[in-house]
């Protein structure tokens, strides 16, 4: 089934393929015009998806009220204390009792680690990349960021089987390529529909209030969560949650290590942990192929795109480790969603760590997965 492209009338991406040059067209960038870095647009303007746009532009979308924080998920039951033994005649002694057995771990609010993910704990890092990284943008200043909260992450992209059988259809651009490849071709809101259905699963809370058909779904956090981190049920990560996950505790281009190429170039550390334009063969691949990070993630840098929570903005709010940002959210509204990670379609510059995109949340597009997560 085909979906909405990846396009609106002041935003399209510009996919530049390996045989491509991925260059800016000579002289000065205004909107609408192609750019490779926000440095090659007019003042005022910001690149995205190599086209020169107003940040400020298009319709804004709808952000959910600010509502009571959601209830601490249950403790797992502690179990029974054994009995004790019975004193035996006098000069015997007494038998041992039993030991009680142990409690059952519950669903929510407890120490196990729900399947198929892992737990990332909370803590601080720099966000962005440095002025001197290859293939770098400026929409991707460095600062300081603290998380407080852990969460729990797919170790995966979700796949077009876990994907299919909880909506029951496959939107996928690459069906044939198999039930273990990343769903795609979905939209942000057909995101948070499946993260609520998958919450259903596991009775747990959902996190959106969601209206609509199958795929044309719009979905809002819900009021009484402040921010998407106050709940305890499936998610998107934030984009700061993203990087985060991503980094692992690196700060090198990639997770493995330094970016050596760009462009067209073959990048030695990212072909190793990734499937992008060099090599994919234009198509997704199955999840899990790669090496993954040191949390045990795999495909954060390829394979396709992924949603996340936030509202796009050109560049970030200043973070100093004496004043850290603190579990951000991003802004309260606007016009596109961050997307994070790059593809199989896509350069060695665009899968980087720091490397920042935005999408229009009502399409979707066969670059365009997600994965989730669940706060701790």
């Amino acid at each position: 089934m085909k979906r909405v492209i990846f396009i609106t009338a002041i935003l399209m991406l510009v996919f530049a393929s390996c045989g491509e040059d991925a260059g800016v067209p000579g002289g000065e960038s205004g909107t609408g015009e192609n750019c490779k870095k926000t440095g090659d647009c007019k003042s005022g303007l910001v690149c995205i998806d190599y086209v020169c746009v107003d940040p400020d532009g298009g319709d804004t979308g709808d952000t959910g009220n600010t509502g009571n924080t959601g209830d601490t998920g249950n403790t797992g039951n502690t179990g029974n204390t054994g009995n004790t033994g019975d004193t035996g005649d006098t000069g015997n002694t007494g038998d041992t009792g039993n030991t009680g057995n142990t409690g059952n771990t519950g669903d929510t609010g407890n120490t196990g680690i729900p399947e198929g993910m892992v737990l990332i704990p909370a803590g601080s890092f720099w966000m962005g990349s440095p002025e001197e990284e290859l293939g770098r943008d400026s929409n991707e200043t460095l600062h300081y960021v603290e998380l407080t909260k852990g969460f729990y992450m797919d170790t995966t992209e979700v796949t077009q089987e876990k994907f299919n059988s909880l909506m029951e259809y496959n939107p996928s651009d690459f069906p044939n390529c198999g039930d273990d490849c990343p769903v795609e071709q979905v939209s942000w809101h057909e995101a948070l529909a499946y993260a609520n259905e998958r919450s259903k699963l596991d009775n747990i809370e959902e996190c959106f209030d969601c209206t609509g058909t199958a795929p044309d779904f719009e979905c809002a956090l819900k009021s009484e969560f402040t921010k998407t981190q106050d709940c305890l049920g499936y998610r998107l990560p934030t984009e700061s949650e993203w990087e985060y996950a991503v980094r692992a505790g690196t700060s090198t281009a990639f997770y493995n290590g330094d970016i050596t190429e760009t462009g067209n170039g073959k990048d030695v550390n990212l072909s190793a942990i990734g499937w992008y334009c060099r090599n994919s063969g234009d198509v997704t691949h199955s999840v899990g192929g790669k090496l993954s990070n040191n949390f045990g993630l795999y495909d954060m840098s390829g394979n396709v795109w992924e949603w996340t929570m936030d509202w796009y903005e050109s560049d970030y709010p200043a973070g100093t480790k004496v004043s850290p940002l603190v579990d951000p959210k991003g802004l309260e509204d606007g016009s596109y969603r961050v997307v994070r990670g790059g593809g199989w379609y896509f350069l060695v510059e665009d899968c980087r760590s720091a490397r920042r995109n935005a999408s229009d949340p009502t399409g979707g597009d066969c670059y365009v997965g997600f994965r989730l997560v669940r706060t701790k």
